[in-house]
């Protein structure tokens, strides 16, 4: 079985040169969509959390609770995207970070700034729900009771390991869902947190998880939340990699046959024109009266288009064999 080039895999995700005052930009975009997505998202948690619900907290989420926490982060990431998509590309989340920059989407320079941004701004992030909340930070990641830590650490790598596989294959690949970017995003944030809930309040993302717990001073099995995903984004890659090389074809190889398929659709569409063109003079010539008054409609508007100066003169001396044009088409 003939396989793809594990280097022309890389070489078609390249990304741009490390370049300071390029990469600074965008990872100045990377912080501010940072600080508005754990902003939106833990402020969100924060209501859905605080509201009464009659139920002792010791018993975990409610399932109102649980589709609030998910849509709050599905939507606040979207929100967020839309933000910084322009200007960074919108990673927001270093186990995704690490999953681009292993592939050769990122270059280094951008991968440590866009870190360092990440970190920065799910903190602020942070520290402003907690202010304008003026409650206990409730959006912190901790272990639900009845479940141990092989649970949480396998729920986080792979829900991780899942988000990092949609936007490597649907964004990264440019698939018709690419143009959808932040609404794909958010839909699979979605999903992970329906899940991953009522396990540990899901992270997929070690820097909401380390902001929160910052904040909140509580740090326990915070390791989960480091480990989990960012293992979760290399077992990702390695599932990429793997299905690119099974590709069988180089880049190159792909993009000769898709431009051999358009020259085809090309002369398909050549020969239907043609067809019909054919098949038209054969009914003008059967005396096909529907055909020939089309035709004689569109030569005639083909004649009086040709403004050539002889037959759109001033002068008297105009030709009486094009006095009346539609004369000239009654031999069809």
């Amino acid at each position: 079985m003939k396989t793809r080039p594990v280097a022309d895999i890389f070489g078609a995700n390249k990304g741009s040169p490390p370049n300071l005052i390029a990469d600074g930009m965008a990872a100045l975009g990377e912080f501010v969509g940072m600080a508005v997505f754990i902003f939106l998202a833990l402020s969100g948690v924060q209501a859905a959390l605080e509201a009464p619900t009659g139920i002792p907290t010791d018993r975990g989420f409610t399932p109102d609770q649980i589709q609030s926490i998910a849509f709050s982060f599905g939507a606040s990431v979207t929100v967020a995207l839309f933000i910084c998509g322009p200007i960074s590309g919108g990673v927001l989340n270093p186990a995704i970070l690490l999953s681009l920059v292993l592939t050769g989407n990122i270059n280094w320079l951008r991968g440590i700034l866009f870190f360092f941004a990440e970190m920065v701004g799910a903190i602020l992030g942070a520290y402003f729900c907690n202010f304008v909340t003026a409650h206990d930070l409730q959006g912190v990641n901790l272990l639900s009771p009845g479940f141990n830590y092989a649970q949480g650490f396998f729920a986080e790598a792979l829900l991780t390991c899942t988000l990092c596989l949609t936007v490597l294959f649907v964004i990264v690949d440019k698939s018709s869902l690419s143009d959808f970017a932040p609404f794909v995003v958010g839909t699979s944030i979605f999903i992970c947190h329906l899940v991953g809930a009522p396990i540990d309040g899901t992270s997929v993302n070690p820097a909401r998880s380390f902001a929160a717990s910052l904040v909140a001073g509580k740090w326990a099995n915070h390791w989960i939340f480091w480990f989990g995903p960012l293992i979760g984004a290399v077992f990702a890659v390695m599932i990429y990699l793997s299905c690119k090389i099974l590709e069988g074809q180089s880049r190159g190889q792909i993009l000769v046959q898709q431009a051999d398929q358009m020259d085809v659709l090309n002369g398909e569409e050549d020969n239907k024109k043609f067809e019909e063109g054919f098949n038209r003079n054969v009914r003008n010539e059967n005396g096909d009266q529907t055909y020939q008054n089309g035709d004689n409609a569109q030569n005639n508007a083909n004649y009086n288009s040709q403004d050539n100066g002889m037959y759109h003169s001033t002068s008297n001396n105009i030709p009486t064999s094009t006095a009346n044009p539609t004369t000239q088409n009654t031999s069809y």
